[in-house]
């Protein structure tokens, strides 16, 4: 008997949880979704949307992932999460720092945490200039212009490509990162040193140039999985 009156109140309280959950999903509006327990609303149009903030950026851990629009997540693609605007949304993004804008399109939703605005693709915080420091404060400003499919990755552009790994005083240093480097890469992918140039003592280590799109993955894959940390994107 007592048996049959434990099981009785363990049914009973397994009920009433269930029916808890399913209450509060029924409970939750269109524009409305719930992330650790709290919930978010999202926006109706971007138009107007211009907001300052916290960016931060994910990148290889979320590679492949599916975003909240469906897409699979791409890390060498120009990507954001925001927590409220319209999937997607295209939006410019200035980084007050340093200046630096790019273009992404929000595909994705996140960041959860209070502190922060947005979340960049690898690709678009490599562009901003803040893969170091990890976060920055940047103006997100909704735009109304599409840009062509080709624009969400690290584009071609006019002049030569490069990605910047280091930075050193000596040139030594500088060498020794140069030497480690051709020996990770294919020998259709070129470093070099570059002198200091005019009001700079830093001896550069440049990849590049790199004039094809895979080439770039190719780069960024390797620096990545290496753990190389704070590397730049450079034109010429």
């Amino acid at each position: 008997m007592l048996l049959q009156v434990i099981l009785i109140t363990m049914i009973c309280f397994l009920s009433s949880c269930l029916h808890t959950d399913n209450h509060k999903t029924r409970d939750l509006k269109k524009n409305q979704y719930e992330v650790f327990g709290k919930v978010y609303e999202t926006m109706d149009s971007a138009e107007g949307y211009l907001e300052i903030g916290v960016a931060s950026w994910y990148g290889k851990k979320f590679h492949g992932n599916l975003t909240a629009s469906g897409e699979t997540y791409d890390m060498s693609m120009m990507t954001a999460a925001h927590k409220a605007l319209p999937l997607p949304t295209m939006v410019k993004v200035t980084n007050l720092k340093n200046g630096k804008k790019t273009v992404v399109k929000v595909n994705d939703r996140g960041p959860f945490h209070d502190d922060r605005l947005i979340d960049l693709s690898y690709a678009a915080a490599l562009e901003l200039g803040f893969l170091e420091n990890g976060l920055t404060t940047v103006v997100v400003e909704a735009i109304k212009d599409k840009a062509p499919a080709n624009a969400y990755k690290l584009g071609e552009s006019e002049g030569r490509n490069y990605i910047q790994v280091g930075a050193f005083k000596t040139k030594i240093a500088a060498r020794n990162l140069s030497n480690e480097l051709s020996n990770l890469f294919s020998e259709t992918v070129s470093v070099r040193v570059i002198p200091p140039l005019e009001n700079s003592d830093l001896h550069k280590v440049l990849v590049g140039p790199l004039t094809e799109e895979k080439q770039k993955l190719y780069v960024l894959k390797i620096i990545s999985d290496k753990g190389f940390e704070g590397p730049l994107y450079v034109k010429e």
